[in-house]
């Protein structure tokens, strides 16, 4: 009978409804303190402004579904130093699928070559995006990698940008697409196709 108590005993013990483990999934810190707990760390959410409680030496997930596309053929390639280089985009332009901002804090830079002497060409950028996921920018920047012509939306999960009067004969011009710095949402992470054009 003693024996069957203190099997008992472990069994229950064993099916506690209570787990200290909340798993690897990261979740709003708390407003008091403690703000997460032990074995949880209160860290920004990537480039949002919300704060959120992760396990102990984890990271934060990749897109929204967990799923960042493998373009791991044009990085690393998050300055205008490493910029993946097109020498020349074909007639009708060119686009690029199976592209991603991941993990948090990436940039995908690429260089455009400049146009042949004495013509006039316009270069544009559209990317197109999961709105579920990071809300994706695109900008055009100089050799110094300023800004030069900032993102415009164009619709849910389109973004487009155009510069007029490419230079010629000079350094290539650069397109970079990253996380809006105004992004209020908790994804740091989202997949994209990328069009080119210069005409």
């Amino acid at each position: 009978m003693k024996f069957a108590f203190a099997l008992l005993i472990a069994l229950s013990a064993a099916c506690s409804p209570y787990s200290p483990d909340l798993g690897t999934a990261p979740f709003v810190c708390g407003s008091g303190d403690p703000k997460c707990p032990d074995g949880y760390d209160c860290v920004p959410a990537g480039s949002s402004s919300t704060m959120v409680c992760l396990q102990a030496n984890g990271t934060l997930p990749d897109a929204a579904a967990g799923q960042c596309a493998d373009d791991s053929s044009l990085e690393p390639n998050n300055t205008i130093q490493n910029a993946h280089l097109f020498s020349a985009l074909p007639v009708g332009g060119l686009k690029l699928a199976g592209l991603a901002i991941c993990p948090a804090g990436d940039k995908d830079t690429y260089a455009i070559a400049p146009p042949p002497s004495g013509t006039t060409q316009t270069l544009t950028a559209t990317i197109t995006f999961d709105a579920n996921q990071a809300i994706l920018v695109v900008n055009i920047l100089n050799p110094s990698g300023t800004v030069i012509v900032p993102s415009q939306a164009n619709g849910d999960g389109m973004a487009k940008v155009s510069l007029v009067g490419v230079p010629t004969g000079g350094p290539p011009t650069y397109v970079q697409v990253l996380v809006s710095p105004t992004s209020t949402t908790l994804m740091t992470n989202g997949n994209y196709k990328l069009d080119l054009t210069q005409m």
